[in-house]
């Protein structure tokens, strides 16, 4: 498990500082890890570069919608914020399933250039975070719903196929 230790109820505030160890990543090389936490990182993309601001990450849970903003850069936009949405159930046993925009909400170059990066990024961050939560409690990561905004996290057994 990456970073602090995952509880099952997660207010939209708090969700932020347990997203930016899993959207860190792993180094590019094979240099050890600084013991420092790194406050941003570079994303590299053929000849483009973005460089994300782990420090900025801020979270909000509105209704139904966890709303994941995190500033990024490059040298033609400046620093501006990506804000992606994730729409998720609000009762049920659906999964880990959500429903989003095809780009963060921001800079429309920036969007468009790095936003499906950002969104996959987000997601795969709330992904390891069930994850890591069905791990710490001996199972696997059932769903997540919103409710009171809250985000509760559900483990179960594993899937036995037969």
């Amino acid at each position: 498990m990456q970073g602090p230790a995952v509880p099952g109820k997660i207010n939209g505030t708090a969700l932020a500082a347990l997203l930016r160890p899993r959207l860190l990543g792993a180094p590019a090389s094979s240099a050890p890890s600084a013991t420092q936490p790194t406050n941003s990182v570079v994303w590299v993309d053929g000849p483009d570069e973005l460089l994300v601001h782990l420090d900025s990450i801020a979270t909000e849970i509105v209704g139904s919608t966890v709303l994941v903003a995190i500033d990024v850069e490059t040298d033609q936009t400046g620093r501006t914020p990506l804000v992606v949405a994730f729409a998720i159930q609000t009762s049920g046993s659906a999964g880990l399933v959500a429903a989003t925009d095809q780009l963060p909400r921001g800079n429309g170059v920036l969007a468009s250039r790095w936003g499906a990066m950002v969104r996959d990024a987000a997601w795969s961050a709330l992904l390891a975070l069930a994850t890591d939560h069905a791990t710490a409690h001996g199972g696997a990561a059932r769903g997540f719903t919103i409710a009171n905004g809250e985000l509760t996290l559900t483990a179960g057994p594993p899937v036995a196929l037969s």
